[in-house]
């Protein structure tokens, strides 16, 4: 006899539940999947401990009868797919028939159904067994229990970090599915306690009210875009407002949240320089294609699916956000008042987000920098057009400089604050960038060449990609077996400086990257704007003043610095009345 044997279906749903059901949140998830196949308008979910004890989802929707409801427990028993051709237009949530028999096999589970004409049925399985079935009462729809999961697989329950963080996991999903399917009313319920409540009236902005605060949702704009293969539709949250976890990016596609790090990156790179780095925005992002450009079954969970023409998809993304976002007003507004959620005791802003603690208040990003103090004027075309994408900025009157680092400003409006150092440092970035795409770059031979050292095998890295050096301007000649003569620099690079740049430039050449990319060419010119910038405490006179406005006012965006920190704030008129308690 050989060594190969069939696996009997029981060990075959348990290897199955391996991949399927690795935590509580996958029951649920396969759960409120099958609930809104069968056209659920209602879903209510019941956790226990984090749902180890017990995890319970009822819906109104169609419902089974007595037949289909023992065959559900059959693995790769499914009515989502019957041939072939339907594997390539997968529009059901679910379709692989694992979810139950796998659920069945590590815990015990109780299903109870109706079409809602004829008595309904009730059965329940443990162990992959069937224990007991018969009639039931005839409400239209579906209920589950899930008790004992994990039972006859202790080694799972290891992975099981506590009900907190796993009530956690389960409530930012169900909020998910929320955000995909509006129309449906979802109830999360946690040990007696409603987590998440949603009426189903199909309002995407009243669901993100529910899951983020209705503060932030009052700060979110709706877009669309129209591809010859995707249409994309969603909310975005002003720049103003992000987190510090990509988490709050919901990805959708043809009504199933999934989870695509690339286009998680199309959504953030949209947001580049209106947000600080280190955080993320706010998004929801729908996609809507022909199920052909899409295969959803590449993983088991089916969380991962994978686009046809992805990359156009990127851009298509970047493109669409990027033109929703210059609706959003990018000077940071500071309310003092604490009826508008200003919390100036712990300086932050408050927003109503029910059993979520309040973030710290949102920074905003600005950006453009010079030379030196005296060195900030930067040489522009006469017909430059106007700022792309950003409103200019106000007119102003200057009132002083506090703390050597912010300077002040008045209108009728408000007080605004700039911080000279961000401000400086968007001024720069923005000349070093053109001058970087300039494919007529100029340089200038030092009358006094630098040595510069390296290790052997840098140096031998820096004679294999002279010629790139060369091409951006940078002619290095051998002083020694690691050291070489630096001869000549761009024409860009400040007097004095030239040392400290060519070594930077150097530097990311040796990093593997390429200087002719234009995203190399933005990372460099954002840590090159930061070398030589207006630093805090030190206080300019009133001629580098008037100089660091106007350039910053050439700014295509000149509200935050090239790495997302606000360059202005401004303080309402309003609000200070409002504070000295002037009005009410």
């Amino acid at each position: 006899m050989g060594n190969i044997v069939r696996l009997n279906e029981h060990l075959a749903n348990m290897i199955a539940a391996g991949e399927v059901i690795e935590r509580p949140a996958n029951v649920v998830k396969e759960l409120v999947e099958n609930a809104l196949d069968a056209e659920a308008s209602r879903i209510d979910i019941i956790l226990k401990e984090g749902g180890l004890q017990g995890i319970s989802v009822s819906d109104d929707g169609n419902g089974m009868d007595a037949e289909d409801a023992e065959l559900a427990f059959e693995r790769h028993a499914t009515s989502k797919i019957k041939t072939e051709r339907d594997l390539f237009r997968i529009r059901s949530l679910g379709f692989r028939g694992e979810a139950l028999p796998s659920m069945a096999a590590i815990a015990r589970v109780e299903l109870t159904t109706s079409k809602g004409i004829d008595a309904g049925f009730r059965v329940v399985f443990q162990a992959g067994k069937k224990i007991e079935s018969g009639f039931a009462s005839a409400r239209k729809g579906t209920a589950v229990s899930v008790t004992k999961l994990f039972y006859n697989t202790p080694a799972r329950l290891k992975y099981f970090k506590g009900p907190i963080p796993e009530t956690a996991v389960i409530t930012d999903m169900v909020g998910k599915f929320a955000l995909a399917h509006p129309e449906v009313a979802f109830r999360l319920q946690h040990d007696g306690k409603d987590l998440l409540k949603t009426n189903g009236n199909g309002n995407k902005i009243e669901v993100l009210g529910e899951l983020y605060g209705y503060g932030v949702a009052k700060m979110m704009l709706p877009f669309h875009g129209e591809g010859p293969e995707y249409r994309l539709s969603g909310v975005l949250a002003n720049p103003l407002v992000n987190r510090s976890a990509k988490s709050y990016v919901t990805l959708i596609t043809n009504g199933r949240v999934i989870r695509n790090p690339r286009l998680v990156a199309a959504v953030i790179e949209a947001f580049d320089q209106r947000i600080p780095k280190g955080r993320y925005p706010i998004a929801l992002l729908e996609i809507q294609c022909d199920p052909m450009l899409i295969d959803v079954n590449v993983h088991p969970t089916k969380l991962e699916i994978k686009f046809s023409e992805e990359t156009k998809l990127f851009a298509q993304i970047v493109s669409v956000l990027r033109k929703r976002l210059e609706d959003f007003s990018l000077i940071q507004e500071v309310p003092l008042s604490k009826s508008e959620g200003w919390d100036p005791i712990q300086g932050r802003l408050r927003f109503e987000t029910a059993e979520r603690p309040a973030e710290p208040f949102a920074e905003i990003s600005a950006d453009r920098v010079d030379e030196s103090p005296r060195d900030l004027i930067i040489q522009v075309e006469e017909n430059r057009s106007e700022i792309r994408g950003f409103d200019p900025l106000p007119e102003w009157s200057f009132l002083g400089q506090y703390a050597g680092t912010y300077l002040l400003f008045q209108n009728e409006e408000a007080l605004y604050l700039m911080d000279q150092h961000a401000a400086a440092e968007r001024i720069r970035y923005e000349r070093y960038l053109r001058k970087m795409a300039d494919p007529q770059r100029q340089y200038y031979d030092l009358l006094v060449p630098f040595n510069l050292d390296f290790s052997l095998g840098e140096a031998m890295e820096i004679v294999q990609k002279g010629d790139l050096l060369a091409e951006f301007g940078i002619n290095l000649s051998p002083s020694g077996p690691q050291s070489f003569f630096l001869r000549s620099v761009p024409a860009w690079f400040p007097s004095g400086m030239e040392e400290l740049y060519a070594e930077t430039v150097i530097r990311t050449v040796l990093s593997g990257k390429d200087l002719r990319v234009a995203e190399v060419r933005d990372e460099l010119a954002k840590l090159l704007a930061c070398k030589h910038s207006i630093k805090a405490n030190h206080y300019l006179n009133s001629e580098e003043i008037s100089t660091l406005v106007a350039d910053l006012r050439r700014c295509d965006n000149p509200y935050t610095c090239p790495h997302g920190r606000p360059a202005v704030i401004k303080i309402a008129h309003t609000d200070i009345e409002k504070w000295f308690r002037r009005v009410l």
